[in-house]
């Protein structure tokens, strides 16, 4: 199919009729559904499960990093046991929960957004989540047989390449299946300058992630022949892959926060979003800096001139722009409006804010070569607990994000609403819990911690002890706040009374169906004459009036 600015004309966007056929119930309808809402949800809860376990991790590594003498001989120790740990925690929080949940959200949401009554290659969404699944708990597995980066166990290391690559494989396949829905199952009259902006971030992302996750997928390959027949040490499995984690590949993950804020921002504002193109443009722009990892620094190595650094420099700094850009159209939109201060706004400006902390510190960590070009050689902030608060400050910024997104598309996933004053509470402790999770990091960098896996410290002992002290105390807040929001969310499946098919009053075409959406999707659709057809809809009417 010719890929073209006009929605293509298609059967699968017309609307459903009214009176579905029956279909299998129970567990038999679970197993064999190609439903992307039941997908969607799939994906959701078996990656909020996964987040416990990744919240135990994150918790004890924080507490190890308590006592840096006794955390020195931990790392020295034959087994790694406490690396396996801290790789797991950054294996485990990226590829088995926060993209789990990313994917999972815009199964259920996009086709909706964008007017379908399905997703493309309905099995396929299907295949993916159950791969995602086995591999998963292959990767789980492998851990607690002594594989995985650090292990000792040959068998355990086979069990976690082969699983990690499950579950990269299923999520390359299930962004493929979203992406194919924007391009071509959009309903007539939306063209791609009208897509909705969490979908077109959603494109753009998926877009990153087919260039950048097929290179991770080849790099375990190679290192698992390295490991297997050439008898290299299983700590370089993390060594190859941890590029994913930092800047400026790690940025990736901030494109579906943009695209959130985006669609909350107008709708909280009762106004429309301002500039909408100019926007769809910036998001593009931060997608095409965030490619893979071909700026990042460990590529070239420490002691590689200046100029072969001058890629990862511009990065940090560009990405400044288009992302400063959104939040100049958002405060815009804010100002045009009448805002309304409800949970999803407040978890949408606190995601905002931690994801310009992190900008902002990856690109202070860049100074670095330039310091040395007008100075002389100087301390590297990278490699040290700097750039692991960089990673933290944007993947929680992604957290707070996705359960916003949760919040307020919450009557699409589950048919009610969460609770508004807990959710604002659940956003207020995410909020401190990132600040004192993630800036005693960039004190203890400047100190001289070692990152992900840190290694001795000469000097300033006490002090970074210290500093890790409030991290711990940081981790517990964030704790606090993600056991919230799923008791949050079990209160809400439990509950009896709905919120309405439409209670943000939303702008785009997820609302105008009921909630949660029957099989179909959408008995009737409404004209789409622009980025927010629900809004036109909803002002003609007040004009009628």
């Amino acid at each position: 199919m010719t890929v073209t600015e006009d929605a293509p004309v298609s059967e699968l966007v017309a609307p459903a009729p009214s009176t579905p056929a029956s279909s299998p119930s129970g567990l038999v309808a679970v197993l064999s559904s190609g439903d992307h809402k039941l997908v969607g949800r799939l994906w959701i809860v078996a990656a909020l499960a996964q987040l416990l376990l990744v919240l135990g991790a994150s918790l004890y590594v924080a507490a190890m990093r308590l006592d840096l003498a006794g955390l020195t001989k931990l790392t020295d120790s034959p087994s790694d046991w406490f690396s396996q740990i801290v790789t797991y925690r950054a294996i485990g929080g990226t590829f088995l929960v926060l993209l789990p949940i990313t994917i999972g959200l815009a199964t259920v949401i996009v086709p909706l957004q964008v007017g379908a009554s399905t997703i493309a290659f309905p099995r396929a969404a299907a295949a993916a989540v159950w791969g995602y699944l086995v591999g998963s708990g292959l990767v789980i597995g492998a851990y607690s047989i002594d594989g995985g980066p650090f292990g000792t166990s040959l068998d355990g290391v086979r069990l976690f390449v082969a699983g990690l690559g499950l579950v990269v494989v299923s999520e390359l396949l299930a962004w493929i299946c979203i992406m194919t829905t924007v391009v071509t199952l959009r309903a007539p009259g939306m063209t791609l300058a009208r897509t909705p902006l969490f979908s077109w971030s959603v494109l753009i992302a998926g877009a990153v992630w087919l260039l950048t996750l097929p290179v991770l997928v080849a790099m375990l390959v190679i290192t698992y022949v390295f490991v297997r027949y050439l008898g290299e040490d299983s700590a370089s499995i993390y060594a190859r892959i941890s590029w994913v984690f930092g800047p400026p590949a790690v940025y990736a993950f901030a494109l579906p926060v943009l695209g959130f804020i985006a669609t909350v921002v107008p709708v909280l504002s009762a106004t429309r979003h301002h500039l909408h193109r100019f926007a769809r443009t910036a998001i593009a722009a931060v997608g095409a800096l965030v490619i893979g990892g071909w700026a990042l620094p460990s590529f070239v190595g420490a002691s590689t001139p200046w100029l072969y650094q001058l890629p990862w420099v511009a990065v940090s700094f560009l990405i400044l722009i288009p992302v400063l850009a959104l939040v100049g159209l958002w405060a815009v939109t804010l100002r045009n409006g009448q805002v309304t201060l409800a949970s999803p706004l407040l978890f949408a400006a606190s995601a905002l804010l931690m994801l310009l902390v992190g900008l902002l510190a990856g690109a202070v960590q860049a100074i670095e070569p330039i310091k040395t070009l007008v100075d002389g050689p100087a301390t590297s902030l990278y490699g040290t607990s700097w750039t692991t608060a960089v990673a933290s400050y944007v993947l929680l910024s992604l957290a707070i994000a996705l359960l916003g997104g949760i919040t307020f598309w919450a009557p699409k996933l589950i048919g009610r609403g969460l609770r508004e004053g807990a959710a604002r509470g659940v956003a207020a402790l995410l909020l401190v819990g990132t600040v004192l999770w993630s800036f005693p990091d960039l004190v203890s960098g400047l100190l001289g911690q070692g990152g992900d896996i840190p290694g001795p410290v000469a000097e300033n002992v006490t002090a970074i002890e210290g500093l890790n002290a409030v991290s711990l105390a940081g981790g517990l807040f964030l704790a606090l706040g993600f056991l919230g929001f799923l008791g949050l969310v079990v209160q809400a499946i439990r509950g009896h009374e709905g919120v309405g098919d439409d209670p943000w009053s939303g702008h785009t075409l997820e609302w105008a169906t009921s909630s949660p959406p029957p099989a179909g999707n959408f008995p009737s659709l409404p004209e789409i004459t622009s980025e927010a057809p629900l809004y036109d809809a909803r002002h003609q009417e007040a004009s009628a009036q």
